[in-house]
């Protein structure tokens, strides 16, 4: 994927009026500026899922054990950082690792939602916040091969090519915003623009 636009660009789209665009509109518009931009948008989002993934639900002893007490997603985000701080190149074993780990810690989590009973919202929260955090580290491990190689149509393979991983950063929002129920569309705004600003 490449980078057609400037940083000036980018400045300017962060400061956009919010009420031009509705927020996936505006988190797909990132994709303009190349995978890096949308793996720093995923990660800002990410990190503010930490917090809910470590209170986990506190009524079920067996999440709590299993899921909320691991520091698996911390670390991951952990390498994502370091990962962006060495230029962000495909093909890091580490990082690839930390993907592979983490997406099994959360499909079990998932599972353990759906299998248990009781404390329902609480888990079902967490498991997004997971999820959230899944997300930035899937975007970081997309490349426009993977994600068009069972993918026969070639226009529909340029079109997924030139989006970059926007598909993960719109599934990470949706999950922050079910992790955060009390969180807004503006929140979500603010959170990638001071990160984005502060790169």
């Amino acid at each position: 994927m490449t980078t057609g636009q400037s940083d000036d660009g980018l400045q300017s789209y962060l400061d956009e009026d919010p009420g031009a665009r509705p927020l996936s509109d505006w988190l797909w518009g990132l994709s303009r500026w190349g995978t890096l931009v949308l793996v720093r948008a995923a990660l800002a989002i990410a990190e503010a899922c930490v917090e809910r993934w470590r209170r986990g639900a506190p009524r079920d002893e067996g999440w709590q054990h299993h899921f909320a007490s691991s520091t698996l997603p911390q670390d991951a985000l952990t390498a994502l950082c370091a990962w962006l701080e060495r230029g962000g190149r495909p093909g890091d074993a580490r990082l690839e690792s930390c993907t592979e780990e983490l997406r099994d810690l959360i499909g079990n989590a998932e599972f353990f939602d759906d299998e248990a009973s009781g404390g329902g919202s609480e888990r079902e929260q967490a498991v997004a916040s997971g999820r959230a955090i899944l997300m930035a580290l899937e975007a970081s491990q997309w490349t426009a091969e993977r994600a068009t190689e069972d993918v026969p149509d070639e226009a529909e393979r340029q079109a997924i090519a030139s989006s970059g991983p926007a598909q993960e950063l719109l599934a990470g929002a949706r999950a922050y915003r079910h992790a955060l129920p009390e969180s807004s569309e503006a929140k979500v705004r603010e959170l990638i623009r001071d990160a984005l600003r502060a790169k």
